[in-house]
């Protein structure tokens, strides 16, 4: 998952440099005025902010953000979080307002389960047939075998699943997987689904598991509510 990050404070740049620890993409701004702009064009998950901007009152950047992405996740980080403050903010359009330093590892579980959610998915595990993804653990299997993935592989294909079937065009991946940072020619995406589906392969999974579409993009096929229960009957 990618965090869009508004990194203004050394508060939040602590737990910017913890949750990559947990395994999250961090994308940083250095004010409100830049997050805004890479929230309208870049991929992101969630957006994390410190109250204290240079350049605007956090309200109104939160009120702005829910506007314009109604289903994003918000979050507020403050080294103190009282009452007012998080009836504020969540008024606003804030999730969730954490107080830091706390445990990396409890953050990151909510903001995991936060994205999840807003995505559609009641339980951590992610569902296509006979893969399955964690996003707790970040595990991959198909059946009982589990698939052993690059953490960029991953990123990809937990991107996909959280997608429920919709096709990603591979701009949106190279914005989730690399946020315009050091970004290697587009058709390296063409190299992460050739060796996704040759490991695949090599565990029994058919080739369809990863559709492609000419000009479009991929998907990972999704059972609908009432496939999932034909299959399990």
């Amino acid at each position: 998952m990618r965090l869009l990050v508004a990194d203004t404070t050394w508060n939040i740049a602590g737990l910017a440099h913890a949750l990559r620890k947990e395994g999250f993409y961090i994308t940083e701004a250095g004010s409100g005025a830049e997050l805004m702009e890479f929230a309208s064009s870049a991929e992101q998950n969630a957006i994390l902010i410190d109250p204290d901007l240079p350049d605007m009152d956090a309200g109104d950047l939160i009120a702005r953000l829910r506007a314009d992405h109604p289903r994003m996740v918000i979050v507020v980080v403050s080294r103190r979080v009282e009452d007012a403050m998080r009836t504020r903010f969540m008024v606003r359009g804030a999730d969730e307002l954490f107080e830091w330093p706390a445990k990396p590892v409890e953050i990151a579980a909510r903001l995991r389960a936060y994205v999840r959610r807003t995505c559609g998915f009641a339980s951590p595990q992610l569902t296509s047939g006979a893969l399955t993804l964690n996003v707790e653990d970040r595990s991959v299997h198909w059946g009982q075998m589990p698939l052993h993935l690059t953490r960029l592989e991953y990123e990809l294909i937990e991107m996909l699943m959280l997608r429920a079937g919709g096709m990603v065009t591979r701009e949106q991946i190279m914005l989730q997987l690399y946020a315009w940072q050091d970004e290697p020619d587009p058709k390296i995406i063409d190299v992460y689904i050739c060796r996704i589906r040759s490991k695949l392969a090599a565990i029994g999974a058919p080739e369809d598991v990863l559709v492609t579409a000419f000009g479009q993009g991929v998907r990972i096929p999704m059972l609908t509510l009432s496939e999932r229960q034909e299959a399990a009957a």
